[in-house]
């Protein structure tokens, strides 16, 4: 996780009155936010979240398909007090039925489907080198949806400042 910054507070941050305020502006990668994984709900619903957009409790056929692979792999699944991790095949499998619903939803644009397009190849090619090793490694889902190009340009727009807490 990188933390950036200190802000002035106010509009005009050379205005009379105005204070300095640390201001914490994070990313936390999704691998970052697997090993900080507890046991409770609420970091996992985060995780959940930051992988498949959408909650672990909500209605999604993404949940419907990561439980279904809970059972049919069960050798690769990590339990998590009451939630869990897919890795290895099972993990691909999760992702891969994910980025193909997003690169075929016609409502999405194009530059997120060519996102998502890109996105599903490099994952692919991440689980077929863990896979193709001497002692094939099996990556989790945070480990093969981590996306270093993501963290980086978005560490480099709050260094920028082009990222800031909503004003009220």
């Amino acid at each position: 996780m990188k933390f950036f910054g200190l802000r002035k507070e106010g509009k005009n941050s050379s205005a009379p009155g105005t204070k300095q305020v640390k201001q914490d502006l994070g990313f936390y990668s999704t691998a970052a936010l697997e090993r900080g994984l507890d046991g409770g709900f609420d970091r996992y619903s985060d995780y959940i979240f930051a992988i498949y957009h959408c909650r672990p409790d909500e209605e999604a056929g993404i949940n419907d398909r990561r439980e279904e692979l809970r059972k049919l792999m069960p050798t690769k699944v990590v339990n998590i007090g009451d939630q869990f991790v897919l890795m290895g095949e099972a993990a691909f499998q999760a992702l891969a039925a994910y980025y193909q619903a997003l690169i075929a939803c016609e409502t999405l644009s194009d530059e997120y489907r060519a996102y998502a397009s890109e996105r599903l190849e490099q994952i692919a090619a991440a689980h077929r080198a863990s896979q193709s090793l001497p002692i094939p490694i099996d990556l989790t889902e945070g480990q093969l949806s981590q996306d270093h190009r993501l963290e980086f340009l978005t560490c480099l727009a709050i260094s920028n400042g082009q990222v800031r807490a909503r004003e009220a």
